[in-house]
């Protein structure tokens, strides 16, 4: 017979994996929801620049470009200040 191996739910990885131990276990939390908050922030910034230099459609376009694209360096942040952290 193959031994199979067991496979251990999603939850299970994510709450047993040592690298979401830092701060006490508040990292993971922490990053749910700085993230989420920190898109949303940068999003209302450049919106309420863009809309003093043009009209209401065009600046939500750009604003929102724009927070796509520094979606990148803020999850490689929130990385980096993990690992320094550790």
């Amino acid at each position: 017979m193959d031994k199979v191996p067991k496979r251990d739910s999603i939850v299970d990885n994510l709450v047993n994996n040592p690298a979401y131990d830092l701060l006490g276990g508040y990292q993971l939390f922490l990053r749910r929801v700085t993230i989420p908050i920190t898109l949303m922030l940068i999003l209302l910034f450049s919106y309420s620049i863009l809309s003093n230099f043009m009209n209401s459609q065009n600046s939500t376009f750009l604003a929102f470009g724009l927070t796509g694209l520094l979606l990148g360096p803020v999850l490689n942040f929130d990385r980096f200040m993990a690992q320094r952290l550790k």
